[in-house]
Formats: structure tokens, sequence, C-alpha cells
């Protein structure tokens, strides 16, 4: 009797998914052929209704599948996806990806400048954090820790700085030093939004961080709780040699940030590699049309590279772990060892303003976003869109 492949088997289980959920038996996911020149997988940040009434229409008549990283907070308001809507996508062989709970940077921001006990300023290497008037962070060198209040930032000539409720107490060196969330916040958004969409009837494995942010206890959470870290880092060319599904990096399909000739290179280098390819694309941006998506998923398919779901590629290159929630049994904490029960009801409005915040950090750290690759310039054009969507009325967002 022949045997099939992992990658055989992973189509025929997706295709079977995709007929299960009334799409037909003529659908197929990725390349029809036994072989191809490799894999991309397809992302979209944020969880805009773009993705549902712009994108997803355009990735089922291609027959291909993605992933949707989902903000916690976005869901379920006038602009963002129902539960229904990330139910229905997953059902049709999409993935659900976890996007944080509020889309606020759980990584760590490093010092620029070195800070005396008596200071009430930081200067950091980003203001991601400055818009959060009166919220908990720590300051740490990995040594010491200090608890204190953000009371506001900016910019100036020195460069971007946070103000401090409270004299920071220590000296801290830049460069090693940094400022984050509490490690409460950071667990209720990085392991509490899993939780989340989970209650909305979804698996959640793999996790994206907002602003390419990921060093420090995101990392650690990430590693404890999911299976995959989507955008930990690199240009979307993933090597396959030593494939490390913590160590993933991600290339940009947005109109405003790649030309199509720069996709079709990427694709290029895809084929002609050891290489899991990743994109990322953000439904929400004007330039980012059902056109744009279209081209960019037939040029993957006119170099026979497979479009599969993150979950499916890794399952079919042996490079995925069991996630901590498996390892624990099937818990899943908020990274102080307390059971998250979290829910998403949410009437938009904070959520809209934290999206006001982001749009208003992005116009700080754009440059410094711009000057980087894959996630971090991905992240940075969300927040440009943000800015410039929420000039909108609402019935533009429905």
């Amino acid at each position: 009797m022949n045997r099939i492949g992992r990658r055989e088997a992973c189509r025929l289980g997706a295709t079977s998914a995709l007929v299960m959920a009334g799409l037909g038996a003529g659908t197929v996911v990725g390349s029809a052929g036994a072989s191809t020149d490799g894999q991309i997988v397809f992302v979209y940040d944020d969880s805009w209704r773009e993705d549902w009434t712009d994108t997803f229409p355009v990735h089922q008549d291609e027959g291909v599948p993605a992933c949707c990283a989902a903000v916690v907070d976005y869901v379920d308001t006038s602009w963002g996806l129902l539960p229904e809507h990330l139910r229905e996508m997953e059902a049709e062989g999409w993935e659900i990806m976890s996007h944080t709970a509020s889309h606020v940077a759980v990584g760590n921001l490093y010092l620029t400048e070195p800070a005396e006990p008596g200071d009430e300023r930081l200067y950091l290497d980003g203001s991601f954090l400055g818009h959060y008037d009166g919220d908990e962070i720590v300051i740490s060198d990995g040594d010491r820790t200090v608890e204190n209040v953000i009371a506001g930032g900016d910019r100036d000539d020195t460069g971007i700085y946070l103000d401090l409720a409270d004299p920071v107490g220590e000296a801290f060196d830049a460069g090693t030093a940094f400022a984050r969330f509490t490690d409460e916040r950071v667990g209720d958004e990085v392991v509490g939004s899993k939780a989340a969409l989970e209650n909305m009837g979804v698996d959640v494995d793999a996790f994206v961080s907002p602003f390419g942010r990921s060093d420090g206890l995101v990392d650690d959470l990430v590693q404890d709780h999911y299976a995959a870290f989507a955008n930990r880092g690199g240009n979307g060319l993933n090597a396959l040699e030593g494939l490390d599904s913590y160590e993933l990096g991600r290339s940009s399909i947005d109109g405003q940030s790649v030309s199509e000739a720069e996709i079709e290179r990427f694709y290029d280098d895809v084929a002609a590699g050891d290489y899991l390819g990743i994109v990322v694309g953000h439904s929400q941006f004007d330039e980012t049309t059902p056109e744009r998506v279209r081209f960019a998923i037939r040029e993957a398919k006119a170099r026979d590279l497979e479009i599969v779901t993150l979950r499916e590629a890794l399952t079919d290159l042996d490079a995925w772990p069991a996630t901590g929630d498996e390892r624990a049994g099937g818990s899943a904490d908020d990274g102080n060892g307390t059971e998250t029960e979290t829910t998403a009801e949410s009437d938009g409005t904070e959520s809209r303003a934290s999206a006001d915040r982001i749009a208003s950090a992005v116009r700080d750290n754009r440059a410094p976003i711009l000057a980087g690759t894959g996630a971090a310039a991905a992240a940075g054009l969300a927040g440009t869109a943000l800015y410039r969507r929420f000039d909108r009325e609402d019935e533009d967002r429905l």
C-alpha cells in the first residue's frame, strides 16, 4: 500500500475540512500537486472588519487559507470582527492567532540614556508607553526591578521620553535597563488574550506581538502557553534547517509597504531556497485592497508555493511543539499562577481609545519602526492605518 507524506496528509485534511464546511469537493487548499516549491503562510493583523468583508472572500475564491491575528478588544465592535466571523473563518480552514488583549507593546523598551535615582524622566527606544497615563510599569536591568506609574511622555532634542509619577529610585544604565508594563498586565495581554479568544469558540496556538516588541517576559510567556511566536524577528524567510517555531519572521504584502515587484522577489527567494515564507497584511489599509491580496495569492501560486496556515506548515515540517497549556494539563494562567477567566464584552469605546493611543505612538515612532524589517515595519504601518482610519466617521468602519 502506498504511504502519503506529511504534506499530502495536511493538504487532504485541510481540503476535507473545507468540504465539510460546505465549499464542495472541488476546493483545493494550496497547490494541487503532490509536491511544491515551498510553503507560504498569510497572516492578517488586528482583526478589523475588512478582514471579513474584503480579504476573507478573496481567499475563499482562491481556495487558500490564511491566519487572523486577533486583538480581543477589537472583536465585537462596530469596526472589528465579530466572534462568529472568527468561528466561521476557522471552520473554513483559517487559523486564529492572538495579537494581545488591547494591542499594547508587551516587550521591553530599552533606555537610551542612563537614569539616576532622582530622575522622573526616562529616555526609551520607543514611545509606546507614553500614552497610558496612570498605568503601572516596571523598570529593570534584570538584577534590580522597581515599580512606577506612567505620567505621560513625548519627544525632545534628546529623544523619546517617558515621564514617571515618582523618581525612579535607582541608577540604571542605557542599553541594558528597560521599562515595560507590569508582570500582571503583560500576562493579561499575552495569556489572557488566548483564553478570551478561545472562550469565543476558536483554537489559538500562535502569538503575534504588537509593534514587533518581543524581548523579555512576553517571550517567556509565549513559549509557556503557545506553540509558535509568529513575529519574533526576521525578514519572512524562515530557514527550514533548524526551524524554530518561536523564532519566526514575516514580510509585508501591504500596498504602501512593498511594491508588487518586491513581493515577487520574496516569493522567488522562497521558491529557490529551503524556506518557510510568512507574509503579513493589514486589510484595513486603503492600499491593501482585495486586488492586492489576490495578486499576492496568485503570484505565490504561479511559483507553485503551497499556501497553508502556520499550524499546518509547522506540523508538516515537524516543528510544531506541544503548547505550554498542553504540557501543564490544559490550564491557562496570567503569568503569575492565577487561572485566567477572561471574556470579551465591549461596546468598542475603550478599544477605540486604545487604538487612538496606538496611532499616536506610531506617529512618534514611525521613523525607527520603518527603519526595521519584517514584523517591526509592518507594525508601524498598522498604526499608521489606525491613525488614518480613526479620522473617519463610524459608518465608514462598519
